[in-house]
């Protein structure tokens, strides 16, 4: 909802994140409010962003969603799909919580969304995200540019497809 723009802006605007995130470019208010609009307009497709809080607490620790596809002028082969999104305040990092929300959102995209496919991305440094994805099954692609470094394009097949 908008009234979680103040806490995903003050993770956005954190350096290790917006490193990746945000293409090393600092977020300010509005490019948060832009984002977060984006995100919500996907609702209707039941796409979007979601708040990541701490176990037990109210405190926001991150956002999790699955958007459509925001790199295909890079890697034309992630048209029409959809790609999972997940960042996390640097104190929360290496508590489980983003593979956590990784599997929820697969088993979301796959269960109740009925997708085939989920497409990935990472830039290539953020080992972080390569590690957390190919632990989560998805299979790294191809290497490309990407807007700021360069991309690695990954795909995860939902398991009964193809049998």
């Amino acid at each position: 909802a908008l009234t979680d723009l103040d806490a995903l802006w003050a993770i956005w605007r954190e350096p290790e994140v917006y490193r990746y995130l945000f293409d090393d470019q600092p977020v300010d208010r509005a490019r948060a409010h832009e984002v977060l609009d984006g995100c919500l307009g996907e609702a209707p497709n039941g796409l979007g962003l979601w708040t990541v809080r701490q176990h037990g607490s109210a405190s926001i620790i991150g956002c999790a969603g699955l958007m459509p596809v925001m790199w295909v002028e890079y890697d034309p082969h992630g048209a029409g799909l959809v790609e999972p999104l997940v960042a996390l305040a640097p104190a929360a990092w290496h508590r489980g919580y983003a593979v956590e929300s990784l599997a929820r959102l697969v088993r979301y995209g796959f269960d109740a969304l009925g997708l085939a496919r989920i497409a990935g991305a990472t830039d290539v440094p953020n080992e972080a995200s390569h590690r957390m994805l190919t632990r989560a099954g998805f299979v790294a692609q191809r290497e490309c540019q990407g807007p700021h470094y360069r991309m690695r394009t990954y795909l995860l097949e939902r398991p009964d497809v193809g049998r």
